[in-house]
């Protein structure tokens, strides 16, 4: 969460994978590889479990009023923070997210959608590459974003919470495993302008049934479909080492792949890329390139 990067040209995945073999040809059309340089730091898991399902619905609706009074980050703490925002001073950064945002863009040119960003390895920058997508889109003064956390295996959206005081604020879990809350009750301020972030909530264990139920597919559409000028951001767990991220792929209309430079063979990278549908695979992502 602490991490600065720096982004060089965007180039097309066909114009890097020329002579590969035709089913990667029949899968580059229409992507765009985004290098990045960065650097990686630990992430913590999540908070406390409360004491019941009673208690998290009361406390819940008592959150609700205080949503809009949210602290919000100030410019010098976002840079701190590595998260862009309009006037940002590390413009490379900020121009490489607006090409990806407006690459997502031309893909569904009516309506929103929603997109999962997922590395190919663990610590590989999807987190914070998903989170400074969400905070690219929200410049816009007429859209809005919503950034879920979806990794079981490393949460990360908690400590922006955190920093605003908002760290025992209820997530995505407890939505899934009891009914009496709403998508209202799991919402929760960023301390960014048209921000809004989904924790992925107290949990004690981690299984892939989470993602296959009705409850968290239909989450999905509701978020999506509750403001028609809200776009939802996945931040997902590791391709290579959870089901997860391909539960999650099926589920979101798009996907986008963190791959840190020099650290995917190209064929770990063909395994991955055959396994997504091809009309969801928007890009590629490459962290840590030197400059």
């Amino acid at each position: 969460m602490t991490d600065r990067a720096k982004i060089a040209n965007v180039r097309s995945i066909v114009e890097q994978q020329q002579g590969k073999r035709a089913r990667r040809d029949r899968k580059s059309n229409g992507r765009s590889m985004v290098p990045v340089h960065r650097k990686t730091s630990g992430r913590s898991t999540g908070h406390a479990t409360k004491d019941s399902a009673v208690t998290l619905a009361d406390q819940a609706r008592a959150d609700l009023a205080n949503m809009e009074e949210a602290k919000l980050f100030s410019d010098r703490q976002l840079e701190m923070l590595g998260i862009v925002h309009p006037r940002s001073k590390n413009r490379a950064l900020v121009d490489a997210m607006r090409q990806l945002r407006t690459k997502l863009y031309s893909l569904k040119e009516q309506g929103n959608f929603s997109v999962l960003v997922s590395s190919v390895v663990p610590q590989g920058g999807g987190s914070f590459v998903g989170l400074n997508l969400a905070a690219t889109i929200a410049f816009d003064k007429a859209k809005t974003s919503l950034l879920v956390d979806a990794n079981l295996h490393d949460p990360v959206i908690h400590k922006l919470l955190k920093l605003i005081g908002r760290d025992d604020s209820h997530g995505l879990l407890e939505y899934l495993e009891h009914p009496e809350l709403g998508v209202e009750h799991i919402v929760s301020p960023s301390g960014i302008p048209r921000m809004r972030v989904i924790p992925i909530g107290s949990h004690t264990e981690i299984s892939a049934e989470h993602f296959t139920s009705a409850r968290y597919k239909q989450l999905m559409i509701d978020i999506k479909e509750r403001y028609d000028n809200r776009y939802v951001i996945v931040d997902g767990p590791a391709m290579t080492t959870s089901a997860d991220a391909r539960i999650l792929s099926d589920i979101c209309d798009y996907t986008v792949l963190v791959l840190p430079y020099g650290g995917v063979t190209p064929g770990v990278l063909d395994s991955i890329v055959d396994e997504i549908d091809e009309r969801k695979l928007a890009g590629i992502v490459i962290n840590d390139q030197p400059l």
